[in-house]
């Protein structure tokens, strides 16, 4: 699969990282024209939000409650640490850093931006012998090193599938997804996604309730305006589609969600989904 090749570096401080999106200066602003979509939103640091694709980690500052925040600080941090970003120090809430050694080189492969300017690609640490702005294949050797398959490796973050991505990198994904399933890590020690969960307790720190975070924004932004379950497959995922694996057969997202009165889960597995 190929992708657009920029080096720059990255940069925490004075933001809000999930363990799936990082700030980023290319060296070469010019290389973001060769983006397909919406041009990547730059701010006056010139710094763009690159969204790793594959995976998705668990909100560090949603705006209406914090999943897990022992996991989803776990899957920042685990970023930070992949790029060599040290002396990192969270404000007292968490959700901002306000120390950190960063401006570290590294380079990322990205095709497209997302509808919101931010471009979708694997991240990389240090730099690597191939000119900034080339047109490059991506090598399995080289993909595992990248921080979207690490993640997973290590039980850090949800795979999390749309189309586009080569069925090569996904299938190379689920494998590492079901490594760390298999040996308990991360994430899978307390994932409820497929168990069933209650949905008040989305609302309970305490009780750390860990799914899959693109069930988890549905659901509370709905609740949050709705304060009842009553219309929520039908009104928030209604038109969402999935392509189910390894079966190869297309569902609204909505269909794959089994409620019985506040109990939720989902009949598939987050590595069985391709989101469309």
């Amino acid at each position: 699969m190929s992708f657009t090749l920029i080096k720059g570096t990255f940069h925490a401080l004075g933001y809000s990282p999930d363990g799936d999106s990082i700030r980023f200066k290319a060296n070469n602003p010019e290389n973001w024209s060769k983006l397909i979509g919406i041009p990547p939103q730059l701010n006056e640091f010139n710094h763009v939000q690159i969204r790793l694709i594959g995976m998705d980690s668990l909100e560090t500052h949603f705006l209406q409650c914090k999943q897990s925040v022992k996991w989803a600080l776990s899957a920042a941090n685990f970023l930070l640490k992949y790029l060599e970003i040290d002396g990192v120090k969270w404000n007292q809430e968490q959700n901002i850093i306000i120390k950190a050694e960063d401006n570290i080189q590294g380079f990322i492969l990205a095709k497209k931006t997302d509808q919101h300017g931010r471009p979708l690609g694997f991240v990389f640490k240090g730099n690597i012998d191939v000119k900034d702005g080339e047109i490059f294949f991506l090598p399995l050797e080289l993909f595992f090193q990248s921080i979207n398959y690490q993640s997973l490796l290590y039980g850090e973050s949800y795979p999390t599938y749309y189309r586009g991505l080569a069925p090569t990198l996904r299938k190379k994904m689920t494998v590492a997804v079901n490594h760390a399933r298999k040996n308990n890590l991360g994430v899978w020690k307390s994932d409820s996604t497929n168990k069933g969960f209650h949905v008040w307790d989305l609302f309970d720190e305490e009780k750390e309730i860990v799914i899959l975070p693109k069930l988890f924004r549905r659901l509370v932004s709905y609740l949050e305006t709705n304060q009842e379950l009553e219309g929520f497959k039908y009104s928030v995922v209604k038109s969402e589609k999935v392509l189910v694996l390894p079966a190869q057969t297309k569902k609204l997202f909505r269909d794959i969600i089994i409620q019985e009165d506040a109990i939720f889960k989902l009949s598939e597995l987050p590595e069985d989904l391709v989101y469309l």
